[in-house]
């Protein structure tokens, strides 16, 4: 398997966790869970240390912050940086502060947003002006991450924070989204007339909260202490979508992952994972509109994860990044003389990638019943393509599907018994996507295709499962009026490479300076980009002009979680692992 087993072992524990809950609103979030499963290879691990890289990079500062938790994101205010924590190991430190006065010398001088069974991953900063407060505003998004029962009946949102004077932070309110799980996962604030909003992204909370709101929510913090919700909006709500788990490749999903304002506060940018980057105009703030949205092909895996505008000489772009840690792409199925499918791979065999010649060519056998015994399979299965029945009822109207009879790790290993060449997944749904929701380790491709498909298949007789080239997550580059693919950035090291190297190739977030960008980029550090390309009459795609790499701590991998530029030009990141690295691009990579 192309995972390490930690992250293998991770996935099916969430994986169990997610059906085990009875209904759609039971505490923890079940959507959460299968969130936390595919984002749990972040954890640091599995490497042997490295060598950091600075190609026109110059390092200014580093503190590790005491290497006692995970990093989440950075944020930069002037003389003082901000840095999350993620949810592993889930102690509750909060947001660090740290002292950046003097860049070589970073001093780590307190926590705030601390509270036990919590992580605090995202925040924002913003000097503001109200009638009700003036000075520096912290919004910061706080989720459940711990298993204590006592949670469920908590609420768990957006935390506002007095921090005009960082050395003596001061606790304002919170402002509660998620009732028993969930939370407030990304976030952005903005100050527009004497009025201060808030946008927050709550994953999965339309399907799973009680509450029911959207995943995408417009708060009024005008008054800190008195915060109010004025709209929301979710993919479910508005027909985009019939369940939590609809979309594309192998975590096909629409969830609300990251909302940022326009620089005037008019519009809003929302990350809706498989449904892409949603444009809404927020000018009243009580009726969000949809202007556009960013789009992928069908056969892509989506995971519009966040994004960042920028404008060009001549056009408004969109740069969003697609968080991908699964390389596989959705392969092709070929059958009979003009059949045509889309099938998405999952963890538990090898990628379809490695077998010769990228592909798997036979015969197709059909299962009986749902395959969950070698004794279901026909005599003549060896060397052939299984097609495997699997309901996934869980999000359908009760009675509409049948329930499974056993786990898709007991169909995949029962189809290697009997000497299937490849597991075809014929999922019968009719809210969720082909996918994975559980797996083992079997040695032979597992794909997960729709039923007209995998019939199809067994109409014909023979098929071609055929791998698309490998992909993490890069950068794509949008027209921000229509949503159309104008460009891309996807040549940073090991993007394309599987099997990969110790460490994870995706992209994360993305900033922008001048006519620079600086993508953090997980093990690939800091990339950065000249976007004049984009300013061609037919834009071009962004060149790499450098990269920084900090040297990770024995034992793990870089994994670079967030970027921050300050005005003077100066770079702030964050190490998952190694923790804050202060840094000068120069040269072709200055700003």
């Amino acid at each position: 398997m192309f995972c390490g087993k930690r992250v293998v072992l991770v996935v099916v524990l969430a994986m169990g966790a997610l059906f085990a809950v009875p209904t759609a609103t039971a505490a923890p979030n079940p959507g959460q869970a299968k969130l936390d499963a595919i984002h749990a290879m972040k954890m640091p691990g599995g490497g042997s240390g490295g060598e950091a890289v600075a190609d026109n990079f110059k390092v200014l500062g580093h503190n590790d912050l005491g290497m006692t938790e995970t990093n989440g994101d950075v944020f930069v205010h002037g003389n003082f940086a901000y840095v999350g924590t993620w949810r592993e190991p889930c102690n509750g430190r909060g947001v660090k502060i740290v002292d950046v006065s003097n860049l070589r010398k970073p001093e780590l001088i307190g926590t705030l947003a601390a509270r036990e069974g919590t992580s605090a991953e995202d925040m924002v900063v913003r000097r503001v002006s109200t009638p009700f407060f003036s000075g520096d505003l912290m919004g910061v998004g706080i989720q459940r991450c711990g298993e204590d029962p006592a949670l469920d009946s908590e609420e768990f949102g957006l935390q506002l924070w007095n921090v005009t004077n960082p050395f003596a932070p001061q606790f304002i309110t919170e402002f509660g989204v998620g009732h028993g799980g969930g939370g407030v996962h990304e976030l952005d604030m903005f100050q527009r007339n004497g009025h201060v909003y808030a946008l927050l992204a709550h994953p999965f909370g339309e399907w799973f909260d009680p509450a029911g709101h959207g995943d995408f929510m417009i708060v009024d913090v005008t008054n800190p202490s008195l915060p109010v919700m004025t709209a929301d909006w979710g993919a479910g709500a508005n027909g985009f979508s019939p369940g939590p788990f609809w979309g594309q490749g192998s975590f096909g999903a629409m969830l609300g992952h990251s909302a940022r304002a326009s620089k005037d506060g008019t519009k809003a940018y929302v990350s809706y994972w498989d449904l892409g980057v949603l444009t809404f105009d927020i000018r009243d703030v009580t009726d969000p509109v949809l202007l556009s949205r960013t789009r992928f092909e069908p056969w892509e895996d989506g995971d519009a994860h966040s994004m960042t505008p920028y404008r060009g000489k001549h056009e408004r772009f969109i740069l969003q990044n697609d968080e991908d840690f699964a390389p596989p792409t959705p392969a092709k199925v070929r059958f009979g003389s003009h059949g045509r499918g889309i099938a998405n791979e999952g963890p538990g065999g090898p990628p379809l990638w490695l077998e010769p010649g990228h592909k798997v060519s036979a015969r197709v056998v059909p299962a009986a019943n749902q395959g969950c015994t070698a004794g279901d399979y026909p005599a003549n299965t060896p060397g052939r393509i299984a097609v495997v029945r699997t309901p996934i009822p869980f999000f359908d109207p009760p009675g509409t599907t049948e329930d499974p009879l056993c786990s898709q790790a007991d169909q995949d290993a029962a189809a290697e018994a009997a000497g299937a060449r490849a597991v075809v997944h014929d999922v019968i749904a009719e809210n969720t996507s082909p996918q994975f929701f559980d797996f083992g380790s079997v040695d032979v491709p597992v794909l997960f295709t729709d039923h007209e498909t995998a019939q199809g298949m067994v109409a014909a007789g023979w098929a071609k499962l055929k791998a698309r080239r490998p992909s993490w997550g890069y950068l794509r580059v949008y027209d921000a009026d229509t949503g159309i693919q104008v460009a891309k950035f996807d040549r940073a090291p090991n993007v394309h490479t599987l099997p990969p190297p110790d460490g994870e190739w995706s992209i994360h977030n993305t900033e922008v300076k001048g006519d620079h960008a600086y993508s953090s980029w997980y093990s690939n550090g800091i990339v950065a980009l000249d976007l004049r390309p984009l300013d061609r009459r037919h834009p071009g795609d962004p060149k790499m002009v450098g990269q920084f790499v900090p040297e990770a701590p024995e034992g793990q991998v870089p994994l670079v979680w967030g970027v921050a530029i300050r005005d003077d030009g100066i770079i702030f990141a964050s190490d998952i692992g190694s923790g804050l690295w202060i840094v000068k691009p120069r040269g072709k990579a200055a700003p």
